[in-house]
């Protein structure tokens, strides 16, 4: 009888998760998503989403972990969707909303730099073709852009600490990351003193062009049974927008980042 109870139980279980959009994401990509103290996705995709799906009437699942991790739970359809950049690469498996967030990138560099005054100028990606570059593995949208501009020199690293890391050491020209995480981290950075390389990042400087803008949207699977919401979920994001969620979101989440974020991506 015992176990009779606990295989109903882990059926029920394994049903109501059929039921449930499954939505995974990075643990680490603070304040747009990230995963708490008590190890619970946050962030502004959370809210959002959160928000979202309470309006559309679906239940929402939802988990962080390394963003390759995450992204492979997708294409493996161990999940329904994820947050990100949609590319021509993701287009091939997944379809996606109307953009739920923007996010900016800038260029962080070494003000000593030899190529700081080419670097100051920089306003398109074909200009930066004479840097050498760091970017984290899984991003596919600087994957993507890079590749699309013919630029070569790019060291790939596992997490955007060792790309601090080696820019700070000058093995790098520049890094492109987005705003409010990156500076976050470089500002812990440079505020600890015991480490070796803590007067290297005082060298470190960044600068906004106007090309980098990223619109973050839902992106789901298309053989999930939630392809179909997708027109329903661009008209909540639409309401969302007027009601002045988003706002409080955005009050919530972009003035508090600094205390929030403390980890890399």
């Amino acid at each position: 009888m015992k176990y009779l109870l606990l295989f109903f139980l882990l059926l029920h279980t394994l049903l109501a998760d059929q039921r449930a959009f499954i939505w995974v994401d990075d643990e680490d990509y603070c304040p747009a998503i990230y995963k708490d103290a008590r190890g619970r996705p946050a962030g502004i995709f959370n809210d959002i989403l959160t928000e979202a799906f309470k309006r559309l009437g679906i239940k929402l699942k939802k988990e962080v972990y390394p963003w390759k991790r995450a992204q492979r739970l997708v294409l493996k359809k161990k999940a329904n969707g994820m947050v990100t950049v949609y590319t021509k690469q993701r287009a091939h498996s997944l379809i996606a909303s109307t953009p739920i967030w923007h996010i900016k990138e800038i260029i962080f560099f070494r003000r000593d730099n030899p190529k700081a005054c080419a670097i100051l100028k920089i306003n398109s990606f074909e200009d930066m073709k004479d840097l050498t570059l760091v970017e984290t593995m899984g991003s596919g949208w600087a994957r993507e852009q890079y590749a699309k501009h013919g630029i070569k020199h790019v060291l790939w690293v596992p997490t955007v600490d060792s790309a601090f890391n080696l820019l700070a050491k000058g093995r790098v020209d520049a890094y492109m990351m987005f705003d409010l995480n990156a500076y976050t981290i470089l500002m812990k950075k440079q505020e600890i003193d015991e480490s070796p390389l803590a007067k290297e990042f005082q060298q470190i400087v960044a600068i906004a062009p106007t090309f980098a803008s990223l619109p973050f949207c839902l992106l789901v699977r298309k053989d999930s049974p939630y392809a179909k919401i997708m027109q329903r979920f661009n008209k909540v994001i639409e309401e969302m927008k007027k009601d002045g969620t988003y706002k409080r979101i955005k009050l919530k989440y972009l003035g508090a980042a600094p205390m929030l974020c403390g980890r890399s991506r």
